[in-house]
């Protein structure tokens, strides 16, 4: 007896008895539309998830790079390595003695 129901359901004759699936074709079908559905969704949300991930450790790695080079070129600004760059490249510029003046103009 049971090996009948099983040959049955692995030959598929359960498919065509009595039209017990025939007649709800049209369920059966959108029950495998939901099941392809719900797979391809699955697949595409880890896609998605890797992305994020992906995109967290770009940024961070961004940031880190920014912040080392905003460093950088703040120490570059100082005075005292402006003159310690000009003198190591041999350049013949004094740094001035005067502070710098504001020019006023007059207007005819």
């Amino acid at each position: 007896m049971s090996r009948n129901i099983l040959s049955d359901i692995l030959g598929g004759q359960v498919l065509v008895m009595k039209g017990g699936l025939i007649r709800h074709w049209k369920f059966v079908l959108f029950v495998f539309a939901l099941v392809i559905f719900y797979i391809s969704l699955n697949f595409w949300m880890r896609n998605t998830k890797q992305r994020i991930v992906s995109n967290n450790e770009t940024i961070r790695d961004m940031r880190s790079e920014y912040m080392g080079k905003y460093a950088e070129i703040l120490n570059l600004g100082k005075r005292g390595e402006i003159e310690k760059l000009i003198e190591k490249e041999g350049l013949e510029l004094i740094p001035p003695v005067t502070p710098p003046a504001r020019v006023k103009m007059e207007r005819d």
